[in-house]
């Protein structure tokens, strides 16, 4: 006994879900006990295969590079997106000293500083404007490590192979817009939550409160990022709130979990303000100003709303210092200077411009809830699924396959919450109860709309308290319900559009490579090759490409085909025997693991196919979804052709030039044309409109070129037609319930969406809109000297 007594002693170690667990095994340093949180003593580290550190570190380098490059390469060849434009448009407006002040339209001003930054360090092309996208894309692959106590460390390398080959994540890390910008936040924000949990350490919190800033300058989705990870920590720690609403518990006594809940309320709550303009009907004031208001800003209060908003900005502020000065003076004034300081530095312009501080409190917010009902993009609920499908099918069928293994183990738990949400679907079936675009259909208040509603929130609430309902680790329970969240806010959200993607993308990832190091870790590696587990890495591709030829080719129309078929089912036996073999030496659970993960492998191989294909092949043709309503490489080529005209007539930036306005089409020819100073942008559908003498080019929207010939000065030449945007066809649109599951059984339907997600076959054309370019006869043959 004694002996015993003093080897055990002598061991680093702790009690571990029901087992002895050795601190040597933690993936990511020591962890103190004297941290651990008793409300959350559940798998606070995670175990796995591990590697030298030096190892490790050669791996993230080497992974980084190829991400960086992968970006990187060919990053300016793609034509200039009409966001693209305006945001590259207006940063180099900032780069010349012209000035930009915040527009919620674009969203949050850091985007800008970036992209006028990188045009002072490499000057002003399409390749430094993506460039700062590419870097965040690039480094968006590290983030993971912050949280590689708690996924592993197979887990955190994982995700960032993810992260770095997703070809969601891949386009827009290409693309000047601030949605890789937020994953970056977004998942750093997760990760030092995280971290303040397991360790509780005060500089989490002021790294937080500064990703916090950051995501707030940079896009309106910061708030649903913020509303997620507050609502999973209030269900956490609702019995401390109780207590501190009776009276029974200080703020000072506040967990972890409880504190890191209080960080993100009294830094977010005075940039809530604005949401009591969901109530301006009510009040009978204009507190955001709706879409087309003459005079007034969208998002911004006007008349009486304006003292009304000053005054509830107040209010809120008040209430969010008075929070924060009773929870902990010096923690709280160190984590507010921090974000006050991000946030006025980057909205005031570094000072030049303090009203961006009021624009970026008050009408960011504002702006987007008075564009809400405008439903920007018009598409169905289901649109980020299929869009998923088609991109991210590797992390989505391992989060899935691992939402529905935790559901089986849970047992009876989960069971009225299927029930609920499948019930509620059913309803929500019929067209005159269904939901589009994320919202309840039918204007009149009859009784069918209320059933709508009633199912809608009933499905709402079923899915979000699902995750409570499994018999999982509190990490993985957040996980799933982080997805859960993300996707109900998106859905339910009027814009949709398809690089919104991003953001319900990363938990996605980060749930399966959570799963995988899990899988991983389960499996006797040494065991299972002993036991001929390597048959699966021929058994499995092999038996896909079975089923394959099973299921998409006609078999059974001669003798020799059916023979085929026999032997298909024949090889399926014989691989379904040696399956049954070796899951009879290591187990059954091992044997699924390591087919899910060859499975995986394959699966990845698709992954790099399709991130390819979306990225440089089609990365300006609409035939991937991803590519919404894109300038034609034809615009982009024409850009190149006026740059070499100016160089050949000698007027170089003041060659005279011609743009007709309609349909906004000065977008995206004000970024391609910023270094012309004689540019005339007008609607040629005005009959005030004229083209002077003195014009070399001319740009007709197709829809005046009739009316603008007459206009024309002498000695133009024939215009030429080229497409100035064109757009996916969005046929999936208001698919009933029995079309989907008609095509589920419709082998013919099968072919068809085979040939698009794997050779990008449309059985329909593209959508265009065009125009008319005209060169003057003037324009000599030589470059002029």
């Amino acid at each position: 006994m004694s002996k015993l007594n003093t080897e055990t002693s002598t061991v680093d170690g702790r009690w571990e879900g029901g087992r002895w667990v050795l601190q040597k095994q933690t993936v990511a340093g020591s962890f103190s006990s004297e941290n651990r949180l008793s409300d959350l003593n559940d798998d606070q580290i995670a175990f796995g295969l591990t590697m030298p550190s030096r190892l490790e570190w050669g791996i993230y380098a080497s992974l980084v590079l190829i991400a960086l490059a992968m970006r990187l390469y060919d990053l300016g060849g793609r034509a200039v997106h009409h966001d693209e434009s305006l945001h590259g448009y207006f940063a180099y407006q900032m780069f010349i000293g012209g000035g930009y002040d915040h527009n919620p339209l674009m969203h949050g001003m850091f985007l800008f500083h970036s992209i006028a930054t990188s045009f002072f360090l490499f000057g002003d092309s399409e390749f430094s404007m993506r460039l700062p996208m590419a870097l965040f894309g690039a480094g968006l692959v590290l983030v993971p490590l912050i949280l590689k106590p708690r996924i592993g460390q197979f887990g955190s390398l994982t995700c960032a192979i993810l992260l770095a080959f997703s070809p969601t994540l891949l386009y827009y890390s290409r693309f000047a817009r601030n949605d890789i910008f937020m994953a970056v936040f977004a998942l750093a924000l997760v990760g030092v939550m995280w971290r303040y949990i397991d360790e509780r350490k005060n500089r989490w919190l002021y790294l937080g409160a500064g990703i916090v800033a950051l995501g707030f300058t940079t896009k309106e989705t910061q708030y649903i990022v913020i509303a997620v990870l507050g609502a999973y920590l209030t269900t956490q720690v609702w019995r401390e709130l109780k207590d501190w609403i009776y009276a029974r518990r200080s703020l000072t006594e506040f967990s972890a979990p409880a504190s890191f809940l209080v960080l993100l309320s009294v830094l977010s709550l005075p940039l809530l303000a604005a949401s009591v303009a969901l109530f301006q009907n009510t009040l009978g004031i204009t507190l955001a100003a709706e879409d087309g208001v003459p005079g007034i800003a969208t998002g911004s209060p006007n008349g009486v709303g304006l003292n009304v908003a000053l005054g509830i900005s107040v209010i809120f502020l008040g209430a969010s210092l008075g929070i924060g000065w009773y929870w902990n003076r010096r923690v709280f004034l160190g984590a507010f200077t921090v974000f006050a300081f991000v946030f006025v530095m980057i909205f005031s312009n570094f000072g030049s411009y303090p009203a961006g501080v009021g624009s970026g409190s008050w009408q960011s917010l504002g702006y987007w809830i008075a564009q809400q009902d405008v439903a920007r993009g018009n598409q169905p609920w289901y649109y980020y699924f299929m869009l998923g499908s088609v991109y991210e099918f590797l992390p989505f069928a391992i989060a899935s396959g691992a939402i529905v293994y935790y559901g089986l183990k849970s047992g009876f738990r989960p069971l009225i919450n299927i029930v609920l949400i499948t019930v509620g679907f059913i309803l929500l079936a019929n067209d005159n109860v269904s939901f589009k675009n994320g919202l309840v259909k039918g204007e009149e208040r009859d009784v069918l709309t209320y059933v709508g509603y009633v199912s809608l929130m009933v499905v709402y609430a079923s899915f979000i308290t699902l995750p409570f309902t499994l018999k999982v680790s509190r990490f993985n329970r957040f996980l799933i319900f982080w997805i859960i969240a993300t996707f109900i806010a998106y859905i339910h959200a009027g814009e949709k559009m398809p690089w919104l993607l991003v953001n319900l993308v990363i938990p996605v990832i980060i749930l399966a490579g959570a799963t995988l190091n899990d899988v991983v870790s389960s499996i006797k590696w040494r065991e299972a090759w002993r036991n001929y587990a390597g048959f699966a890495l021929i058994g499995v591709p092999v038996s896909y490409l079975l089923i394959w030829k099973l299921a998409f080719n006609d078999l059974a129309s001669s003798s020799n085909q059916f023979l085929t078929t026999w032997m298909i089912f024949a090889s399926l036996g014989f691989l379904l025997l040696g399956f049954q073999v070796v899951s009879g030496r290591i187990g059954r659970t091992q044997s699924f693991g390591i087919i899910g993960l060859v499975s995986v492998v394959i699966l990845f191989g698709f992954t790099f196919r399709a991130g390819w294909i979306a990225n440089y092949e089609n990365g300006d043709v609409p035939q991937e979804m991803l590519v919404y309503t894109q300038t034609s490489p034809d615009l982009h080529d024409l850009a190149k052709e006026i740059d070499r005209t100016a160089a050949l007539t000698g007027h170089r930036s003041a060659i005279k030039l011609t743009i007709d306005t309609r349909d906004a089409y000065q977008w995206p020819w004000q970024w391609y044309l910023r270094r012309y100073t004689e540019v005339v942008y007008s609607d040629h559908a005005s009959d005030t409109a004229v083209v002077g003498d003195d014009r070399l080019v001319v740009v007709i929207n197709e829809h005046n070129n009739s009316k603008s010939l007459d206009k024309l000065p002498e000695g133009f030449s024939k215009g030429r037609r080229f497409v100035h945007r064109w757009w996916f066809p969005e046929r999936y649109r208001d698919v009933k319930p029995g079309e989907f599951f008609s095509t589920l059984i419709d082998r013919n339907r099968w072919k068809g969406s085979v040939d698009y997600f794997l050779y990008r076959k449309l059985s329909n054309p593209l959508g265009s809109i065009d125009s008319y370019v005209y060169f003057s006869d003037e324009i000599p043959l030589v470059p002029a000297k």
